[in-house]
């Protein structure tokens, strides 16, 4: 009788010793092979758990890997949730209809329409080039401020590549330093034109999804902003007479109700930011939801280089 007993404790033991290494497989193989030792490890993990981030063929992350625009502006928009359903438009856009480069039926193209209203892309972006650390940055602030509804701080932070900073996205870059979502190295500098890797964004991207859950956390709901109807927005410059130039601001806007106008210009050393606003619909005509080209002229110093201010 001691005998037949002990039979089923060894078939109990090798079962449950059968499911413990299956386990362990299972989770070994859930995780990516090529991220331990990453100072993004454990974001990287975490995107990955919640179905944001995902490998290639050989389920590799491949964290010091350049990131394309492709990789970024999707995982922004995947990341951060952003859409397009609040544009009622009875025709969905199309991929010409705001670049020259992103072509349809791609993996992508769905993410760069929707980034096409909230992440303030150029017409000439190219989905398999590199993006630089200050590029990734403005993108991912720019989502950002259109999930929360509202505009973060930009104190001036102790950089010390401040100066390397591209004017036009300086603003982004400090504002992310100073919410913690991006960082400097040991010696103070962010290094805004090297290209940011695979490893970096994700860190970038999940400490700025942490953040907008503690303001969830801290009874401050975060809503979606309306997406600004100015897409597609871009300068032209002719001159006008030797010492002036007309500088022409272009948008696409969802329909013809929709106008552009310039809120300001404010000069900086030898550079003209020139900030522009949407002219909102009048609400009591109706129009039909056509992507429509808008536009909008200042007149500037020849001696000024024109930059367009992203409104935030």
């Amino acid at each position: 009788m001691s005998g037949t007993r002990r039979r089923p404790a060894g078939r109990i033991t090798a079962a449950l010793l059968a499911v413990w290494l299956a386990f362990v497989a299972a989770g070994t193989a859930a995780a990516f092979p090529d991220i331990a030792g990453d100072p993004n490890e454990e974001r990287i993990l975490k995107l990955k758990e919640e179905g944001i981030l995902k490998g290639d063929a050989q389920g590799r992350f491949r964290p010091g890997d350049k990131l394309t625009y492709a990789e970024g502006i999707t995982m922004i928009v995947t990341g951060l949730g952003l859409d397009r359903k609040s544009l009622a438009l009875v025709k969905e856009p199309k991929a010409s209809d705001f670049y020259d480069f992103v072509t349809e039926g791609r993996w992508y193209t769905d993410a760069f329409l929707t980034a096409g209203f909230h992440l303030d892309l150029p017409r000439s972006v190219k989905p398999d080039l590199s993006m630089t650390r200050e590029r990734f940055a403005h993108h991912l602030y720019r989502g950002l401020v259109s999930k929360a509804g509202f505009a973060l701080p930009a104190p001036t932070p102790a950089m010390e590549d401040l100066d390397a900073v591209a004017p036009e996205f300086r603003g982004s870059v400090q504002s992310l330093i100073y919410a913690g979502i991006a960082e400097t190295d040991a010696s103070g500098r962010f290094e805004p034109k090297r290209a940011v890797t695979r490893g970096e964004a994700a860190g970038m991207l999940y400490e700025a999804i942490r953040f907008l859950r503690r303001l969830e956390a801290a009874d401050k709901p975060v809503q979606a902003a309306d997406p600004s109807p100015l897409a597609n927005l871009r300068l032209e410059s002719e001159p006008l007479t030797g010492e002036v130039n007309a500088v022409t601001v272009r948008a696409t806007v969802p329909h013809a109700g929709y106008g552009i106008r310039v809120k300001s210009v404010v000069f900086d050393e030898d550079k003209a930011f020139i900030h522009v606003e949407p002219v909102r619909p009048d609400p009591d005509r109706v129009h039909l939801p056509v992507l429509t080209e808008v536009s909008a002229t200042v007149y500037i110093g020849s001696a000024y280089t024109p930059v367009l201010a992203l409104p935030k």
